[in-house]
């Protein structure tokens, strides 16, 4: 327990006057005199679990915003933000007493505690819902709440151990990833290195021992790389501050995870960050760092010309410094440090003219998808669902035909792309070049690609999209249009008295084919004599095996049965590696040169459209191909899949076939099945 006298809070209170005005000494300070007051008042008969007495934790509050410059506003809301919460004081109260804006503040930050007949994760859930609605009226809901939960995680020692574990894991899992998103990395760090030491307090442990042991050393080499830096940069008469840290404990951390290597094996956590006054000096330096050491080129990044969606602007590269050890180095002007340590708290400072800089907040895409979602996303589950995969998606940068960059998650497809380029695109995507090349809609961006996006009218979304998307933007606009679409009980009792129609031409016939009927088909075509020759000898009783459909012109192998008979694989085939405990029973054989024809799989996946079978089979036709067997459907990409089985005389054959199957529009793929059964998807 903490032992607190009276006079400490004043002290406190005090110490908190003494960082804002050392900060701003224009600041009209009554205001926030005023907010002391009222909240000590309301707060003085209520002590914290610490024993401390609970006007303590908001005094803390603000102090953590006075100490990032936040503005008068924020730091009266945080004096009062528990006030509405815990005592009698009411909303109504601070509005008379500080106007709208600081009771809207206040407000969004109050728990909701009125819910009757739920659990204590739904009424979790609501209120982060709740706040983060009024974030978009006011960023600084958020900026305050992060405040508090930051102060409660310092102090959370004094809660039973099991609440510990669910605050903690709350803190990971959405209010660090937030701060992370608003691009408040100095609270993100801070937050996730809390949690960390309460989730996994071994592993915390053990790195912050390694790091201690290595602490020294590790100073030294810091040292020597400031030096190098800072004798070459003065050399270009460029003006910069340079300084070495150790990354925070968390990311080291997830690195061990993320590379499966020891805390002994992870080099690159030491970090050197270089602030310089312009734009043009940070790459005058990055070519001064590369000239020093070689860069390691997959690591190099430009998130000044490309900022990421959170303001966030540096230059990144990892190099091979001194004893061939990874080191990363950051560059980026003064007003670009700030934005990342503060992100978006950095546009609240207080400033003397008593205007916020407000132009950047909007491209925030978290706020954007966020006021997207408070009309449609009803149901609080499907919210925190969506929210979950904003917070955890890093970001990939590709771009348009044109040139425009386009920012998504990582692991995003064509889809959500053509969504991030504007809904109907998105609607009517049914197919995508990547890089100059037709490639399935399922196929995960990578950085730097070009991609184009293939529309049709008659293309819509499915469920199936819902599986293949990562973007919560790309994601919501799917599930509104799916759900636009659900019939009306009015449309239903009219789809029943509809009279049937007939179908429409041209729709995907269904055909499936199983190993038996395949079987059926090889024996009906087979003349009597036989492809094979073994030992230079004719009409030996053989079978083509059906697990890997050899043709004339594969490498192939024998195998004798145990009724006498020769079964023919491909030399490549997965099964004779079972069959390779008896090796006295392979044989070596041969292709005759005759022209029996052998039924073979084939797979065709296309752009899906309007007379798509019908030029297919045209072609074939054309080409004097015999189709014994067909199958059509549509994928879980969106593509239209054609199974066919048809008649081949050698491997040149197939290969004529596919090329000229190829040929036929919107086709993206043809291939030699190798399955034993064509499964209806």
């Amino acid at each position: 327990m903490i032992e607190y006298e009276y006079n400490d809070i004043y002290k406190l209170f005090d110490e908190l006057l003494l960082i804002i005005n050392e900060n701003h000494p224009d600041i009209d300070l009554e205001p926030i005199k005023h907010a002391f007051e009222i909240a000590e008042e309301a707060h003085r008969p209520q002590k914290r679990l610490s024993g401390e007495p609970y006007i303590i934790h908001p005094i803390k509050v603000a102090i953590i915003l006075a100490k990032h410059s936040l503005d008068a506003s924020s730091i009266i809301a945080a004096l009062l933000h528990d006030v509405v919460e815990d005592t009698v004081t009411g909303l109504e109260s601070i509005s008379d007493s500080f106007g709208a804006e600081i009771a809207h503040l206040v407000d969004g930050v109050t728990k909701i505690s009125s819910l009757k007949n739920r659990t204590k994760s739904h009424e979790q859930a609501q209120t982060l819902r709740k706040m983060l609605l009024a974030t978009i009226d006011d960023p600084r809901v958020i900026i305050i709440k992060l405040a508090d939960k930051t102060h409660n995680m310092r102090t959370l020692e004094f809660q039973p151990p099991h609440k510990q574990n669910r605050i903690a894991q709350e803190v990971m899992d959405i209010y660090a990833p937030l701060a992370g998103r608003l691009g408040m990395s100095k609270i993100s760090s801070e937050l996730e290195d809390l949690a960390f030491y309460i989730l996994h307090r071994e592993a915390y442990t053990d790195i912050t021992e390694k790091l201690t042991k290595q602490e020294e050393e590790l100073d030294e080499y810091l040292n020597s790389i400031h030096a190098i830096l800072k004798s070459n940069i003065d050399k270009m008469n460029i003006r910069a501050s340079i300084s070495g840290r150790i990354k925070h404990l968390y990311s080291i951390y997830k690195k061990m995870v993320h590379q499966q290597k020891p805390f002994e094996e992870i080099f690159d956590v030491r970090a050197i960050r270089i602030i310089t006054e312009e734009v043009k000096d940070c790459y005058a330096i990055l070519g001064i760092v590369h000239t020093i050491w070689p860069p390691v080129p997959s690591r190099f990044k430009d998130y000044i010309a490309v900022p990421k969606s959170n303001m966030y602007q540096s230059l990144h590269t990892t190099v091979t410094g001194p004893g061939k050890h990874f080191l990363e180095i950051q560059i980026r002007t003064e007003e670009m440090d700030v934005t990342a340590e503060m992100g978006i708290a950095a546009h609240w400072m207080y400033k003397e003219s008593g205007k916020k800089d407000k132009s950047q907040m909007t491209d925030l895409s978290l706020l954007q998808n966020i006021n997207k979602w408070r009309s449609e996303l009803n149901d609080t589950r499907e919210f925190m669902k969506v929210l979950k995969m904003d917070l955890y998606s890093d970001e990939i940068f590709v771009f348009t035909p044109q040139g425009k960059i386009i920012r998504l998650a990582k692991g995003s497809t064509p889809i959500d792309f053509a969504y991030a380029i504007h809904s109907e695109v998105g609607h009517h995507c049914s197919g995508a070049k990547i890089n100059h090349k037709i490639k399935p809609l399922r196929t995960k961006l990578e950085n730097g690609d070009i991609v184009e996006i293939i529309t049709n009218p008659a293309k819509h979304p499915s469920d199936n999209w819902l599986k293949i998307v990562r973007s919560s933007n790309a994601r919501y606009k799917i599930r509104s249009w799916i759900k636009k679409q659900q019939p009306t009980d009015s449309d239903e009792i009219h789809k029943k008295n509809r009279p049937a129609q007939k179908s429409e031409p041209d729709k995907m016939a269904s055909f499936t084919i199983n190993t038996e009927e395949l079987s059926k088909i090889t024996s009906s075509k087979n003349t009597g004599k036989s492809d094979i020759i073994v030992d230079n000898t004719m009409n030996v009783p053989i079978r083509l095996a059906l697990c890997c459909h050899p043709i004339p012109g594969d490498p192939v192998i024998g195998f004798i049965s145990k009724d006498k008979r020769i079964s023919v694989h491909k030399k490549g085939c997965p099964s004779l590696k079972r069959l390779n405990i008896e090796p006295e029973r392979f044989i070596s054989i041969a292709w005759s040169d005759s022209n029996h024809m052998h039924p073979v799989k084939i797979a065709i996946e296309a752009i899906d459209r309007p007379n798509l079978l019908a030029d297919i089979t045209t072609e074939l036709s054309q080409s004097k191909i015999n189709i014994l067997k067909l199958e059509a459907n549509e994928s879980k990409s969106g593509f239209a899949v054609i199974r066919l089985v048809v008649e081949v005389k050698s491997i040149d054959h197939l290969q004529f076939i596919i090329e000229r199957m190829k040929s036929v529009k919107d086709v993206i793929e043809v291939y030699k099945l190798k399955e034993k059964v064509i499964k209806r998807k």
